[in-house]
């Protein structure tokens, strides 16, 4: 799959003019999602995923390929995964002192995602982000997975996103939340949510206009994304009115992790 979108900031004190419009814009109601994200993170020396696709009642066998593709970009760079579990503010949130009235996350029986990034294509110059992406659905057990195969756990973010559909242009305003900090696992209960604060001290969102180009069978995909960028390009002029999209250099979005400094006259470690 491949990603392309703008990239622009809207202010908390906008924030509801800005859903205001895009609902008029969308001609529907924002649809309000609330995941927990466990970042893993690779080996510095890229070396794949260690072993064999999880098992069908793990992952289904129509999304086994996704899993090749991924072993095949893990073995060129090692990257930050991420397990995003969609919770609930109701349920899910409220601390130790109402941990009777709120549910403990079983790791090896919700569902997840897995997500991949890219470094995003050098479009110089483009307010247009460009990059590719693996999104895979599993059903259980994904931490447990991702550490059996040499992915380790480095920590966790709550990800608040409101989502408008127009055609198949996706908009989506999206910021992060700070959980407590944990000795090297996921935290056991999630505070109260109105005790989260924003990743951003300024609490501001970022909103993004997406479209996807899928993967072809080896044509006709490069057509897709020129395709793809001249209506991003189009739907700029009409948003430009409303929102300030900016030029993103594309080392923002880089989830790579940087291979261990090579000495001079020895090998890596």
């Amino acid at each position: 799959m491949h990603e392309l979108f703008l990239t622009a900031s809207v202010k908390q004190g906008d924030f509801d003019t800005a859903c205001a419009v895009l609902q008029g814009l969308s001609w529907m109601t924002a649809r309000r999602t609330i995941y927990r994200v466990l970042f893993f993170a690779g080996q510095p020396q890229p070396k794949g995923l260690a072993g064999p696709p999880p098992p069908p009642n793990v992952l289904p066998r129509a999304a086994q390929p996704l899993w090749a593709e991924l072993h095949k970009q893990l073995l060129r760079s090692s990257y930050v995964l991420q397990a995003a579990y969609e919770v609930s503010p109701e349920t899910d949130f409220g601390g130790k002192e109402n941990a009777a009235t709120t549910t403990t996350m079983d790791f090896t029986r919700l569902p997840a995602t897995l997500r991949w990034t890219d470094l995003p294509d050098p479009l110089r110059d483009s307010p247009i982000t460009s990059r590719k992406k693996i999104e895979i659905p599993f059903l259980n057990s994904l931490p447990r997975v991702l550490m059996e195969n040499k992915q380790a756990y480095i920590n966790e973010l709550i990800q608040e996103s409101y989502s408008f559909n127009r055609g198949d242009l996706e908009i989506v305003l999206s910021r992060y939340y700070h959980l407590p900090e944990s000795q090297g696992r996921p935290i056991q209960h999630l505070p109260a949510w109105a005790d989260l604060r924003p990743v951003d001290p300024a609490q501001k969102w970022m909103l993004h206009v997406k479209l996807n180009v899928a993967a072809g069978d080896g044509g006709g995909q490069p057509e897709k994304i020129t395709k793809a960028n001249e209506e991003l390009m189009r739907n700029k002029a009409e948003f430009e009115k409303l929102f300030d999209f900016k030029v993103i250099d594309r080392r923002f979005f880089d989830t790579r992790i940087a291979p261990p400094v090579v000495i001079p006259g020895r090998g890596p470690p």
